[in-house]
């Protein structure tokens, strides 16, 4: 069942209320670098249903978009939507550590929001403060999903908590795996892309795996393993956490598999649904035309008959 999206978080956010500058999401880039993978494997009839949501704003432009929602007083109440929080102790994700609302139920509602649609897909409206619509949080959540310390630990919100050293610079350890590590990489969306998109040409049983996997609890599971193998696996200096070229050498290739995997199932999710509603939609044209036929017939049947009346009177 699809419940309205403000009370599904309505409870969590009661209780779990961060401040304004916590990040809690991949940055702009890596939220489009997923969208863009993803848009490029959606089949025509995909990328139509994708247009007749979005118009002219292309599914790339509004991924990062929910993060600006849930900063509005009116998206306040989306925030938890975002992350799974866990305790210091877990060993592995599970749904007990969602008993309100977390990202990893946002994906299954706003499936299930989506895969209903029925004929006439209503347009999403990007102006503010509209809240996103369903296709615009799907693609949203499941990037986030994919980041590990979106399933992380509630002690330091997620890293957002842990001060770190990134090369040099101050920052703290959420924006490390958010954006900057992204930035160092590749700051060229377009090219970070292309080198993604030419590791999946290169690696094909890597991404049948990754589409083997379509539980999105599996996906948070996979997540916080690497909080618990090698996120906070850093060395210190003055007790300060140092990423520095050892740390960004291990756990750029992650970052850069995260962002596969994550565009590659969001493109085989969003082809099951939108050739879903694709055919609906047929359907309904289908009828129309049908429905048309016959009101023409009528109408020409009673043109007939009024000229028939017109010359035998």
């Amino acid at each position: 069942m699809a419940y309205p999206t403000a009370f599904l978080c309505a409870i969590f956010t009661l209780v779990v209320v961060l401040p304004p500058q916590t990040v809690r999401a991949w940055g702009e880039e890596g939220h489009k670098i997923i969208a863009q993978i993803a848009y490029d494997r959606l089949t025509d009839t995909a990328q139509n249903v994708v247009s007749e949501f979005c118009g002219d704003t292309s599914m790339v432009e509004m991924a990062p978009w929910p993060d600006t929602y849930d900063h509005t007083p009116q998206g306040a109440w989306s925030e938890p939507c975002h992350f799974c929080d866990l305790p210091q102790d877990a060993k592995t994700f599970t749904m007990a550590y969602c008993p309100d609302f977390c990202v990893v139920k946002s994906i299954q509602n706003y499936t299930q929001i989506l895969g209903s649609t029925e004929h006439d897909p209503t347009a999403c409206n990007f102006t503010e403060p509209h809240e996103p619509c369903a296709l615009e949080f799907l693609v949203h959540f499941v990037g986030d999903v994919h980041q590990p310390l979106h399933v992380s630990y509630s002690y330091d919100r997620g890293g957002n908590d842990v001060n770190v050293m990134f090369f040099g610079e101050k920052a703290n350890l959420h924006e490390c795996w958010d954006t900057l590590m992204i930035q160092k990489w590749d700051s060229d969306q377009n090219d970070a892309v292309q080198q993604l998109e030419n590791m999946i040409q290169q690696e094909p049983n890597q991404v049948q795996q990754y589409l083997s996997v379509t539980d999105p609890i599996s996906w948070a599971d996979e997540s916080f393993n690497y909080v618990l193998t090698t996120v906070y696996n850093f060395t210190t200096q003055d007790g300060v956490p140092q990423i520095d070229q050892d740390y960004y050498n291990r756990n750029i290739p992650i970052i850069q598999q995260r962002l596969i995997a994550a565009g590659v199932r969001l493109g085989a999710l969003l082809n099951n649904l939108l050739v879903g509603i694709a055919d609906k939609m047929q359907e309904y044209q289908d009828k129309l035309i049908e429905m048309n036929k016959i009101i023409d017939n009528r109408n020409n049947n009673n043109n007939k008959n009024n000229n028939y009346n017109k010359y035998h009177h």
